[in-house]
């Protein structure tokens, strides 16, 4: 009895300090993952109440780290991932982007006796080249002449060409801040090209791409043998079209000043355009023109929408793929036609910013997502009144992370850092390279980060890293960035244990 007894005892021992070593052992990493954060956050350039991390495990959700986790802060680009995540929910990652083209009254042989109308779908990818085509599809179908005028329909999106929170800083004619548009080509956006001439004292050779006819250039710039080169380029808005534009309306002129040496490169300025339905509607105009069809009309545009007969739809690609660019490249242009279209879906009514943000935070919230503290002003994360919390980013990135219809879409548009590839270059030296996915965001004296990171493991963590008002500059703040996500994938796995060894050991 006594033997039976003391092995007993031996055996319950043993168990004993089984069960603590197997807590022990997670405790030692937890620390290590914390002093890793820590020590990154001790930074002086930082600003503590202004800073925000969280850490959590999949699909769990488990915190494993948190600072400031419920702090509203600026997002700056981050935003874009809630932005992607609605888009996915309300439309669907087949969704496509339409454009329209009909005619009104009548076609008599190759003759439309009516007008040629082209209709926007807020598409954020229409190129110069993909309009051209729809001209030329035009005339291979058999259209010579139009009798009336070419109206551009605008009706799918409501008048607001920015978010109403945006603010004008100065930078209102740089191409991040591109106006929105239902129809818009180039991004909005007009590349001012600038080489110098063959010999000094020559003026600048300036060309636009997309050259439109009411553009206009006053170059005033020089080439010069020897000296700095320096040029600008600047839009001059002459006279704005108020409802209907003449075949030779009024112009919009771009001012090119400075000089270039004869041996200077070629430089390229892009600037927004600032009303892109006309900038679409006369290149559309032009390109009509080149392949050889005649408008004899004037050029009109209609924010009400405009019967007629389809005789054309252009559509673009998936959604999905959309997503992909505006992620990879942070497009600022392709979110904000990405949230008018939500509305726009929804509601069958003119896309609105108001509307469309207001969904936003109905998928949110009643994806259980955390909403203490949420401001949306914009889809971009430009505007500087954006607030959410790295608390409302972890959740979206678990709520994606969970849904299968949507979950490897949004997956996919985020970028893979440190893998081959022009825009990946970050975590290269990494131990995690190629096992994180991330969407940066950037504004002045804002970095963030926010992503998926796969342990060598491969078991998943979601984080979202906020440092607003900080002084570290860019590679500064990447720095502590980086230092945060490299602890989160070496450290992470025995916190994630640890938490599970903790549940099953409260179950005895």
């Amino acid at each position: 009895m006594f033997r039976l007894r003391n092995l007993l005892l031996q055996s319950l021992q043993g168990l004993s300090i089984g069960w603590l070593l197997l807590i022990a052992a997670p405790t030692f990493s937890q620390t290590n993952l914390s002093q890793a954060i820590d020590q990154a956050l001790s930074k002086r350039c930082l600003d503590a109440g202004q800073t925000g991390v969280s850490v959590i495990s999949l699909p769990s959700g488990n915190v494993l780290h948190a600072y400031n986790m419920d702090t509203p802060l600026l997002p700056a680009s981050v935003m874009k991932l809630v932005t992607t995540a609605a888009a996915l929910h309300y439309l669907g990652p087949e969704y496509r982007f339409q454009t329209r083209v009909l005619h009104t009254g009548q076609r008599v042989g190759n003759v439309i006796q009516g007008d040629l109308v082209i209709v926007g779908g807020g598409d954020p990818k229409i190129s110069p080249q993909t309009l051209w085509h729809i001209a030329d599809q035009l005339k291979k179908s058999g259209i010579d002449e139009v009798s009336g005028g070419l109206i551009a329909d605008t009706h799918f999106f409501d008048s607001y060409d920015h978010p109403p929170d945006w603010q004008d800083d100065g930078s209102g004619q740089r191409a991040y801040n591109a106006k929105m548009g239902a129809l818009s080509i180039n991004y909005n956006i007009v590349a001012v090209h600038i080489r110098p001439g063959n010999h000094a004292g020559e003026s600048l050779n300036v060309w636009l791409e997309p050259s439109s006819t009411y553009m206009v250039i006053n170059n005033t710039g020089k080439t010069l043998q020897r000296g700095r080169n320096s040029v600008s380029a600047r839009r001059l808005e002459e006279l704005g079209m108020q409802q209907t534009v003449a075949t030779s309306p009024s112009t919009v002129q771009i001012n090119v000043q400075g000089s270039l040496r004869t041996d200077a490169s070629e430089r390229v300025i892009y600037l927004n355009v600032d009303d892109p339905a006309r900038f679409a509607v006369e290149t559309f105009r032009a390109y009509l023109q080149q392949v050889g069809i005649q408008v004899a009309g004037p050029t009109e545009v209609r924010s009400v929408p405009t019967s007629g007969k389809l005789i054309y739809r252009h559509e673009s690609p998936p959604l999905s793929w959309v997503l992909k660019e505006l992620n990879t490249y942070s497009n600022n242009f392709m979110a904000e036609q990405v949230v008018k279209t939500i509305s726009a879906h929804i509601s069958n009514t003119p896309g609105s910013n108001a509307q469309s943000t207001e969904l936003i935070k109905q998928f949110i919230s009643s994806s259980g997502a955390n909403l203490q503290g949420t401001y949306l002003a914009d889809g971009s994360g430009l505007s500087r009144n954006n607030r959410l919390t790295v608390h409302t980013i972890t959740d979206v990135l678990k709520i994606m992370y969970q849904r299968f219809d949507i979950g490897p879409d949004f997956l996919s548009v985020l970028r893979v850092m440190g893998a081959d590839g022009e825009r990946s270059k970050r975590f290269s030296n990494s131990p995690a390279k190629a096992r994180v996915r991330a969407k940066t965001g950037t504004l002045a004296g804002v970095s963030t980060l926010a992503g998926y990171v796969a342990s060598e493991n491969n078991q998943v963590y979601a984080y979202a890293l906020f440092l607003n008002n900080n002084r570290c500059g860019h590679d500064g703040a990447d720095a502590v960035e980086n230092a945060i996500v490299n602890a989160i994938y070496s450290f992470a796995d025995a916190v994630s244990a640890q938490t599970h060894y903790t549940l099953d050991t409260s179950r005895q």
